[in-house]
């Protein structure tokens, strides 16, 4: 009933060709050390997928595949990756009750699906997706912005602009927590095209190291309750005000002119951390935390 030693049939042939597909975009002489526990009939050494095969976990009812974490298996010489490729998202298409997927460190340089499937609606029951440290760029982002069930949105240390995008992520309105880290072109104007004011039910949201120069962007965010804006170059926070529920707030390494109060940060209640770490402030008056 469940198909090939626990696991789906098709899911299984389904995370074969993943694997096939990593070493043929690999570089000469890493086949053996991509997902080597990932074995079939002709490696002579059967196993279950959902048991025995590393970064594979499965419902233990229905024995489909409900997390992939592939990190680190696009292996590509270290000090050349100019090769990198396009990732085929329509591998992982079989996967009907996918819900967590990480394709961190893998330099992968955009996506592509073969025509004979339909990207909308796929991959519908996908909350976390991790994009980190790879070379995307906004190109991605049209389909990102079809994912409508993640939770979770992770793309840290890529090439994110948000200046050339229509509607940005605007309609992940289940979106939690989002990464945009180490995007360094990132700018203020930025956030409103990649759609942030949409995104209402946001809790945790990371511009680290982003090029953004004040908070323009954020204030629209009430559920928003950590927000990481340090290594951004910011000169001024005015509009924070608003995000009644913050209540971690890191703004260290910046250049932040006037004082806690004349940037508002009286007025966040819920407020119970604050990193102020070489920030550029040299005043603090008045009663912030009461």
């Amino acid at each position: 009933m469940h198909g090939y030693k626990g696991c789906l049939e098709t899911e299984r042939t389904a995370l074969l060709e993943i694997k096939s597909f990593f070493i043929s975009v690999g570089d000469i002489g890493y086949d053996d050390k991509i997902l080597p526990s990932w074995v079939g009939e002709d490696d002579g050494m059967p196993s279950d997928c959902c048991d025995d095969w590393e970064g594979v976990k499965c419902n233990a009812t229905t024995r489909r595949v409900m997390q992939l974490s592939l990190t680190y298996t696009e292996r590509l010489n270290y000090y050349d990756r100019t090769s990198a490729s396009l990732l085929n998202m329509s591998l992982f298409h079989p996967f009907e009750e996918l819900q967590s997927l990480n394709l961190s460190d893998n330099w992968f340089r955009g996506f592509y699906e073969n025509k004979a499937y339909d990207s909308f609606g796929s991959l519908k029951q996908l909350k976390i997706l991790d994009l980190g440290c790879n070379f995307f760029n906004d190109s991605i982002l049209p389909y990102l912005n079809t994912l409508t069930s993640l939770t979770t949105l992770i793309l840290y240390s890529n090439s994110i602009e948000g200046s050339g995008t229509m509607q940005g992520l605007a309609n992940l309105r289940y979106l939690q927590v989002l990464d945009l880290s180490w995007n360094e072109n990132i700018t203020s104007g930025s956030l409103t095209r990649l759609g942030l004011a949409n995104l209402t039910n946001l809790k945790e949201l990371d511009l680290r190291g982003c090029g953004i120069t004040t908070s323009q962007g954020l204030a629209d965010l009430p559920n928003l309750k950590t927000l990481d804006l340090r290594d951004c170059g910011i000169t001024t926070i005015q509009g924070l005000a608003k995000l009644k529920n913050l209540e971690a707030l890191d703004l260290s390494w910046n250049n932040i002119n006037g004082s806690l109060e004349s940037q508002g940060l009286a007025d966040l209640p819920n407020l119970k951390i604050l990193d102020l770490r070489d920030c550029g402030m040299t005043t603090i008056q008045g009663k912030i935390f009461k």
